[in-house]
Parts: structure tokens; sequence; C-alpha cells
């Protein structure tokens, strides 16, 4: 995955200047509780930084802010690409979050819910500020890229994912908000690209409490991450139920009984941690579909693809199912009532 893929997210994702704004006006609305914002941070792999003291970014597009436009973007990469190689592999920024369960908090990026009276997008540069310390409005080491289509998750909260490339040679030094993270990894995209989908499910369903248990074992023994080999640049499969910490899902018996029958796909990441980093869920959507923008296809699947979709809808949207269900257990009802009076 080479940063000469970046004009991509230009043309399928880019926001135009102003447009940003526009589209996404200040939240003065208690509605803002149900977004979040999310920043999906793109480097330059380091062993390749002496490039940058070649040819360093140059704004000409006469930008103040980090929302440079996309030929001075293109010229900073192509002064990369002239001077080096075609292959100038990007890395990207995860984060661990805390739990009390120990190794059960969920692998995130920068980001989180959405205050009153500020955009999406700078929702997105304050969490990052406040979580890792990286000033996304430094307009000489960060730009805007894009932005890529709008998530839920199972508590249904929506959240908005924007897309910055680093433009210095060294990234700003990385501070952890205490009590919120508890560490962080830089992934080579080429990992999770190349990464072998396993379509048995079954085989790996059965293994995976072995495999799960395994990883915890190497970590409490190493004090540091160690995967197999079964673990290594492999999708898996494990149950809703085993894995999350919605409280909506957790909090109603049925949704529960039903999780344990719902499949979703996730990756070991290869972060050298004391924690394991287990990529899922909304994060794994997100770099998904970053992929898809940038090469045009993704070895993630799709949920929708392992699973029975009247199941994966009900789970995804209890009110709205109860509310059909009832409507039309309703009509069956008042139907066969009348139809024998």
């Amino acid at each position: 995955m080479s940063i000469n893929l970046i004009p991509n997210l230009f043309k399928n994702s880019r926001i135009s200047i102003g447009k940003q704004q526009f589209y996404n006006a200040t939240r003065n609305s208690l509605n803002s509780r149900k977004n979040a914002s999310v920043a999906v941070i793109l480097r330059v792999d380091p062993k390749y930084n002496d490039i940058f003291d070649q040819c360093s970014f140059s704004c000409i597009c006469n930008s103040k802010r980090n929302d440079h436009k996309e030929k001075c973007i293109n010229s900073f990469i192509q002064s990369i690409i002239t001077h080096k190689d075609n292959y100038i592999p990007l890395e990207l920024l995860y984060l661990k979050r805390y739990s009390k369960n120990g190794n059960n908090g969920e692998v995130c990026f920068p980001g989180g819910k959405i205050e009153l009276n500020e955009t999406d997008q700078e929702a997105a540069e304050r969490e990052t500020l406040e979580e890792v310390s990286i000033d996304l409005k430094q307009s000489n080491n960060f730009t805007l890229i894009g932005q890529l289509d709008n998530k839920f998750t199972y508590d249904q909260i929506g959240v908005h994912s924007f897309i910055y490339l680093q433009l210095c040679k060294e990234t700003p030094k990385i501070i952890l908000s205490p009590n919120e993270l508890v560490d962080y990894g830089w992934v080579n995209l080429d990992f999770i690209l190349n990464s072998n989908n396993n379509n048995n499910n079954n085989n790996n369903n059965n293994n995976n409490n072995n495999n799960n248990n395994n990883n915890n074992n190497n970590n409490n023994n190493s004090g540091s991450k160690s995967n197999g080999n079964n673990d290594i640049n492999k999708i898996q499969y494990t149950t809703v139920s085993e894995i999350t910490i919605s409280k909506r899902l957790k909090s109603s018996y049925i949704l529960r009984k039903m999780c344990d029958h719902l499949y979703v796909p996730y990756l070991i990441l290869p972060i050298v941690s004391n924690y394991q980093f287990r990529l899922w869920g909304l994060t794994l959507d997100i770099t998904s579909d970053l992929l898809k923008r940038l090469t045009g296809s993704s070895p993630i699947p799709n949920a929708r693809a392992v699973n029975n979709p009247l199941l994966l809808y009900i789970t995804r949207n209890p009110y709205k199912s109860l509310f059909i269900f009832s409507t039309t257990f309703l009509s069956v009802l008042v139907t066969t009532f009348l139809y024998f009076k």
C-alpha cells in the first residue's frame, strides 16, 4: 500500500473547501450526543523517512488551514515518488482503550462524542489532541484528505470518519490520555490488505476460544503480545456476544441470545504490546472502507456475508424490528377476526 494511492482518496472521498461546514453545521442541540467523530491518521513508514530530507512538504496552494488543495498534495507525493520509487508504504494509527476487564478494551481510532457548537471535523481534531496530543490543525504537519461514509455502532451512535495524512518527517510525540487509553501502534496497510480471509467459519469458531487463551498466556508470560502462527495475517470469526461491550446488546436477554449466533470477522494486529489489538466491528469497517477508497477492494468480509440477514437486522434495529413485528401481528389478528366474523 503505497503513498502514490493517496490521489484515489481525493477522487473518492475529498471534501471541498468550505463544504464540510455547509453539510455539517455546528451541532446546537442534544442530538450531538448521538454522534461522534474519529480521525483516521496515515503516515509514511518511518523506515522511509530519509526521503523527507530531499523533498519536505511545501505548500503551493497558500492554505492557512489543514485542508490543502489536491494539486498541492499531489505535487508533494510526486516529488517523493520521483526521489525514491513507486513504493512508499503507509501506516495507520490504532489505539487501545482502557477497560476494567483488562484486555477487553476496544481497538479504535482517535475520536469521541461531538460537543455542542462544533462541527464533525472539529470534534475529530479536538478529540485527537485530547487523547494522543497530536494537533491535526497544524497545516505543515497534517492535511485533511477526505471523509469516509458515516457508520453506526450497535448503540446507534453515528460515527463520522475523517482521513488525515502526516506531511512531516517525525510524528509528534504521542501522549496517551490517562484512564482512557492504554497503548497505541502503527500498522502497515499492506498487512491488512494481504490478510488471508479464511472462510472456514466452523473451524474458526471452534478454535476461537483456544486461540484467545493461548494469546492471553503469551501476553502474561512475555510482557508483550505474541501471536501464534494461526493468528498472523488471518481474518477470523467470533460471536458478537463474546466480543461486544455494547450496553444495549448486553442489557437485553433476547438480544444476547441472538448475538450468540451472530458472527463477526476480526483481525489480530501485529502491534508489540502488553495488550492484544483485536481489530473488529466499527473500526474494522472503517479500515475496510479506507482500503476500498484506496485500492478499489478490501479483503475484509461484510458481516452480511456470514450471517442470517434477518438476524443481523434485528440485532442492529431491535426497536424498529419490534414495531414491525407488532404491527404485522396486529394486522394479521384484525384481519383474521374480521374474516371469521
